[in-house]
């Protein structure tokens, strides 16, 4: 336990001073973290769960700094044969508004630590989801009338340090987590059927160039309401947590493009088809476009 809180705080201080907050751009791909070694899948997400629910003061403090814990992240689709999908933390920090009334929003990629970027769906949730007992589980309709609405959204993917081999230093690191470019509402629940959001084929640009392209049959379990079933039943059922009213929840990728030019962590590991690379300059739009729903766009800054 000890070990978990002091990783966890490791990290969170990490990306709380050397991160997006209060950090000069050029200082912040700089880090060489001194991490035990972790040897276990269960290890690193524990380190995961202790950024969300540890009560000790430090942790609290910096958990707070980076603007409170908001919400999931799901992915790594297949990456462990033990746990075929992962879920990892979200902080508010990392929440970027984006609106088609509004001006474009750039991002530093430095800031961020971004080496990638995912075009998701992500759900809101109206109403929490209470832990379950006795090995029950939700289902998929269960979990969609919690929900309030879906958004687009882009993810940027970014490491808190790229010097570690030992893969499960990358998921205790919230899964490579780093913000979230929230694009606009296309519905409200029951506005929507959640079996058509995988029917449409969702492209990433940037500038002109289409660098990627993909379907919502990416997320785990191949559908964004089965990624979230899955969270909730990870949280609820496993691990006796809330899945709070609120929650941003991010489905797993579209599809996704490496960031040029940009430090990412030394893993190596077959690229899927529908990885692409995105060679960027500063003031290049990137842009996710998910068929006929709509699309999110970001400038990017070095």
């Amino acid at each position: 336990q000890e070990q978990t809180e002091a990783v966890a705080a490791v990290l969170l201080q990490e990306w709380a001073v050397r991160g997006r907050i209060g950090a000069p751009p050029q200082s912040s791909d700089v880090a060489n973290l001194s991490l035990p070694p972790l040897s276990t899948l269960e290890a690193a997400l524990a380190i995961n769960r202790t950024m969300v629910t540890a009560t000790h003061p430090n942790i609290s403090r910096l958990r707070e700094a980076l603007g409170g814990h908001v919400g999931w992240k799901m992915g790594w689709k297949g990456a462990f044969a033990e746990r075929p999908v992962l879920c990892g933390p979200l902080f508010g920090c990392g929440l970027i508004a984006s609106s088609s009334h509004q001006a474009v929003p750039e991002v530093c990629l430095s800031a961020h630590r971004a080496f990638c970027a995912e075009a998701e769906f992500c759900l809101i949730l109206r109403r929490s989801l209470p832990p379950l007992q006795n090995g029950q589980t939700y289902t998929e309709e269960q979990v969609w009338e919690a929900v309030d609405r879906v958004e687009l959204c882009i993810e940027l993917c970014g490491a808190r340090q790229f010097t570690s081999t030992n893969k499960y230093h990358y998921v205790a690191d919230a899964l490579c987590h780093s913000a979230v470019v929230r694009g606009p509402c296309i519905g409200k629940r029951e506005d929507i059927d959640p079996s058509t959001l995988t029917r449409h084929t969702v492209e990433l640009f940037c500038g002109k160039k289409n660098i990627s392209e993909g379907s919502a049959r990416n997320n785990p379990g191949d559908s964004p309401l089965a990624s979230l079933t899955i969270l909730a039943n990870e949280l609820c059922g496993e691990r006796g947590m809330t899945l709070e009213a609120g929650s941003v929840v991010i489905g797993g990728h579209c599809c996704q493009a490496q960031l040029e030019g940009r430090p990412k962590p030394p893993l190596g590991g077959t690229p899927r088809p529908e990885w692409g690379s995105a060679s960027w300059r500063e003031g290049d739009v990137l842009r996710a476009k998910f068929g006929t729903l709509g699309e999110v766009n970001v400038v990017l800054k070095p």
